[in-house]
């Protein structure tokens, strides 16, 4: 999945959320850090200081996306979120 790819999923999915601000709150968190920050991609060449680089680890935005997936109510969301998370297992991030 292409890393711009990824934000625009999570923002159709925020925009497909009825009932449940929580959710909603939690998911444009994820997608602000993401954005803010980036993900950590496994064989970067680009290193940063391992003390100050603040990206966020793909494993982490993965546990993210499933923890947040089991607790949406509804269940088209829950099935949106799974399917981000997959992709990201299978084939991973990369920037463009």
């Amino acid at each position: 999945m292409i890393y711009d790819e990824l934000i625009g999923e999570i923002y159709w999915v925020i925009g497909k959320i009825k009932s449940d601000p929580e959710l909603e709150e939690e998911l444009r968190r994820l997608n602000f850090d993401i954005c803010k920050n980036g993900v950590k991609v496994p064989g970067d060449s680009y290193v940063m200081d391992e003390e100050t680089d603040a990206r966020i680890e793909l494993n982490q935005v993965i546990s993210e996306l499933e923890r947040i997936a089991d607790h949406a109510k509804e269940p088209n969301i829950r099935q949106d979120l799974f399917e981000i998370k997959a992709e990201l297992e299978i084939g991973g991030i990369a920037e463009e």
